[in-house]
């Protein structure tokens, strides 16, 4: 697998830069005598991620009742492993050579999975939070990568798109050598990121996974799966898309299949999933 998704990195003509705080910040969050002054000046260093880290702290999202106005005191309430999370989602907003309404498109698309994995992982024990944050938060990193990559031929893929009616996952053979999941994956596995994160990377649309073969087979699926599910909740709602999709039936898609869903826990799930992109969408959309 890993010789296969080098021959993936290979390919990609100008590969974005991991950003240098997420690297830092993780790097500290390994170390067990590390304390939220030295995090806090770490985030600071890039004021664009400490802006952003200082907004969604303060979002409904996370329910503070007070304004937080430091990093050491965000830090401090929302816990490490958000804030994993956050500087991650941060950081791959300013993954951009420039931001216009396509890259904002992308970002609202990444967020939106994000946030409705992490209500579906609660609402449904289907996995852990913060990790089906991330996942839903890379499930498309492929599309930035090759936005990022070559942005022009990216728009010209984005307007047939638009223009045939097709999914971007159906066309994309015709302008880069490989799927956007493959892509994400293979940036993903470069990375050093979990296996479980390149793996619902890498299938977030098929659900193909060896729940036999895969250490953690089964809870791997169920990730995969939460996924699935929030990526279709978005494209229903029209979260990251051009226009919501109102024919589209939740309960088809193969993330409410495997997590054995009926329609009225679907249908509850998709208005929390709304009511809180929709409360919280200006902390996290700039």
């Amino acid at each position: 697998m890993s010789t296969d998704f080098k021959t993936v990195v290979s390919s990609i003509r100008d590969l974005p830069p991991m950003p240098v705080v997420a690297v830092k910040v993780l790097e500290l969050l390994n170390d067990p005598n590390v304390n939220y002054e030295k995090l806090g000046a770490t985030i600071s260093n890039d004021a664009a991620v400490s802006a952003r880290m200082l907004k969604v702290s303060n979002s409904a999202f996370y329910s503070m009742k007070r304004q937080i106005k430091t990093l050491e005191h965000a830090i401090a309430i929302v816990g490490e492993r958000t804030l994993r999370s956050l500087v991650l989602a941060a950081s791959l907003e300013g993954m951009n050579k420039s931001y216009g309404l396509l890259e904002k498109m992308l970002w609202e698309d990444s967020m939106g999975c994000a946030i409705g994995c992490r209500i579906l992982a609660r609402r449904f024990a289907s996995a852990d939070p913060e990790e089906a944050f991330l996942a839903g938060l890379f499930r498309h990193l492929g599309k930035i990568v090759m936005n990022y990559s070559d942005p022009d031929v990216y728009r010209s893929l984005v307007e047939m798109v638009y223009s045939e009616g097709g999914s971007s996952s159906e066309l994309e053979g015709r302008f880069f050598p490989y799927a956007h999941a493959v892509v994400g994956a293979a940036v993903l596995d470069k990375w050093n990121f979990a296996r479980s994160l390149v793996m619902s990377t890498l299938h977030h649309e098929d659900l193909v996974i060896s729940v036999d073969e895969e250490e953690n087979g089964e809870a791997l699926m169920r990730l995969t799966a939460t996924v699935n599910l929030a990526g279709h909740i978005c494209m229903k709602l029209g979260i990251g898309q051009r226009e919501p999709n109102d024919e589209l039936d939740l309960t088809l898609c193969l993330g409410a299949k495997a997590l054995d869903l009926t329609e009225d826990e679907i249908q509850n799930a998709l208005i929390e999933v709304e009511e809180v992109f929709t409360e919280n969408r200006d902390s996290f959309i700039s």
